[in-house]
């Protein structure tokens, strides 16, 4: 078995020809990334020095990444290349919105059409600004990634409102939505009914505002996951909507998608005036 990269370069002057090439990369013992059962192994997921490898791939062709990230679960993904690469760290260079919602969130991952799985960075080693780069020293294949997420999951307005009813008793205690889907919703508690446990069937209403006006979705829904934080539990219950609460959801979303569009642009505008102003500062913070 032999392990190659296939490389495509479009001939300038030939429409529709190309040139193909290809790399044995046999040598690096990097086959076993791309069995699933390997590349689910703790070891796998840990192994920092296969990742560096393929770093360097993708360095060596002079090739780029993707960085993703997620406001109040808005993705945010833009290109990104690799500037330097050394025993123990890689330094990015990508454009200034992505470098901001990074020093955000504090995280990011990498995707690549060469990597086995997606690259999971839990930890930002530097961020500077003026230079646009990020330097990752923390790095892991993700087993699971937000980056594969089928549907939108988008965090509500501040002011909505959410009832949680267990064997047709409503619950008394706080429900949050943290965040809602077209087929879930994750929601947090402080107190857990006694006897709820997963695959359970509970009802639930979600209260919402769509331009301006009150919206309400009634629905049951299956209990999928109870987290336990340590003062509260997170719960995402699954859910399968009719026509009309389907399609209120779907603009739901849309409106809330545009909504957080304008509020991190509005965030990106304030943070760059920030940056005109000669004040000696460390964090741009609003």
């Amino acid at each position: 078995m032999r392990h190659l990269i296939l490389k495509s370069r479009d001939i300038p002057e030939k429409d529709g020809h190309c040139i193909l090439s290809f790399d044995d990369v046999t040598e690096l013992n990097l086959m076993a990334l791309f069995d699933s059962d390997t590349a689910n192994s703790d070891t796998t997921k840990q192994d920092k020095e296969a990742i560096l490898t393929f770093m360097k791939i993708v360095k060596d062709n002079s090739a780029e990444v993707k960085i993703h990230n997620f406001y109040k679960g808005l993705s945010i993904v833009n290109p990104a290349v690799i500037s330097e690469i050394t025993e123990d760290e890689v330094t990015f260079k990508t454009s200034y919105p992505q470098l901001k919602i990074v020093k955000l969130t504090k995280l990011m991952t990498i995707s690549s059409e060469i990597f086995p799985k997606n690259v999971v960075c839990k930890s930002i080693k530097s961020i500077d600004l003026d230079n646009q780069t990020i330097v990752i020293n923390q790095m892991n294949f993700a087993l699971r990634s937000s980056v594969d997420r089928k549907f939108i999951r988008l965090e509500p307005e501040e002011k909505h409102g959410c009832t949680l009813f267990y064997k047709n008793i409503k619950f008394a205690g706080d429900v949050k939505i943290i965040d809602l889907a077209e087929v879930s919703v994750k929601i947090e508690i402080y107190a857990l009914p006694p006897g709820m446990r997963e695959n359970d069937v509970v009802k639930i209403s979600i209260n919402l505002t769509l331009h301006a006006r009150l919206i309400s979705v009634i629905t049951d829904a299956t209990i999928f996951r109870i987290d336990e934080n340590v003062r509260s539990y997170d719960i995402v219950l699954l859910f399968k909507l009719d026509i009309k609460n389907g399609d209120t959801v779907k603009e739901y979303l849309a409106s809330r998608q545009m909504a957080l569009i304008r509020e991190f642009k509005k965030m990106d505008s304030l943070v760059s005036e920030i940056k005109k102003v000669d004040i000696p500062c460390n964090d741009y913070q609003i």
